[in-house]
């Protein structure tokens, strides 16, 4: 038996849903009444106490493969919105690392500015802002760490960090303006060590499911062996059982019926293929 190519798991997960609901109709325990709620049955189908053995075991295995399908899929889905909704530990890690770029490039300007002015006898001196910029941009890289790997920008900020802590270079901080400079970039230089993992423990996300193949392999079996089972429980000898097939097949006769109607579709708007003009003579048209 071939299940249809179109075959999704939603169908299939469908399917176990309309056959539960029908399987759950027919039965009724043995000197049980009909209540008013329970569901129609088509003329020739009797409630029975319970399936026929060898169509209630296939609908056990398929009822439990197709939970477990959708169960996989559960998780999935979860795991998919969790992934979208931590999406803000890397937005924070871009936020970050722009925070502390924008940070060393006004330090940058500051400290280029002081570093521009004329000697005037006061201390600290143009020449140690100098002194400074030397320390923190350095011809050729200048700037240039704050575009590289965030572990190699890191190392490069670390020690820079350590020459901004120095006596000397608080001084030139102190007396230059640039204070407010240098308590931004201090924010901005932990927040970026603790975006990346530098100063803090950053642990991965757990991936959720991504392989549903077992699950898909599994329903999809479990499914042709129950449809193949209803199919042979039809017997004309034996009253009762054609009507009963008939009743729980339907819902896979309509969901049949459902997947092919895009291919009848296709096959009707497709133009009629043009037959070749003969050849005439010579092998010329």
């Amino acid at each position: 038996m071939v299940l249809p190519q179109e075959l999704v798991a939603d169908d299939v997960i469908g399917l176990r849903d309309q056959m539960s609901a029908r399987i759950a109709a027919v039965l009724r325990p043995k000197g049980g009444k009909r209540k008013e709620g329970d569901a129609p049955l088509p003329k020739g189908v009797e409630p029975v106490a319970a399936l026929p053995p060898h169509i209630d075991r296939p609908w056990k295995r398929f009822e439990a493969a197709a939970t477990e399908l959708q169960g996989f899929r559960g998780l999935r889905a979860s795991a998919q919105a969790d992934q979208r909704h931590s999406g803000t530990s890397e937005a924070e890690r871009s936020a970050a690392n722009t925070d502390s770029d924008d940070r060393w490039r006004a330090l940058e300007q500051w400290n280029a500015g002081a570093a521009g002015l004329s000697e005037d006898g006061q201390t600290p001196s143009p020449s140690d802002a100098r002194w400074l910029y030397a320390q923190l941009f350095p011809a050729p890289e200048g700037l240039r760490f704050i575009t590289r790997r965030p572990r190699v920008q890191w190392a490069a900020m670390v020690q820079r960090m350590k020459t901004l802590e120095e006596e000397r270079a608080q001084a030139v901080i102190e007396q230059f303006g640039g204070t407010r400079h240098y308590r931004q970039l201090v924010a901005a230089h932990a927040r970026f060590g603790e975006a990346y993992g530098f100063t803090t423990v950053v642990l991965a996300k757990d991936g959720g499911p991504t392989d549903g193949r077992p699950q898909w392999s599994a329903a999809r079996d479990a499914l042709r062996s129950l449809i193949q089972k209803i199919e042979s429980h039809a017997d004309p000898e034996i009253p009762g059982s054609e009507a009963l097939a008939a009743f729980l097949l339907a819902p896979y006769v309509e969901m049949v019926g459902d997947l092919a109607k895009p291919r009848r579709r296709a096959s009707a708007t497709k133009p009629e293929a043009v037959p070749a003009p003969p050849l005439g003579a010579g092998g010329t048209p």
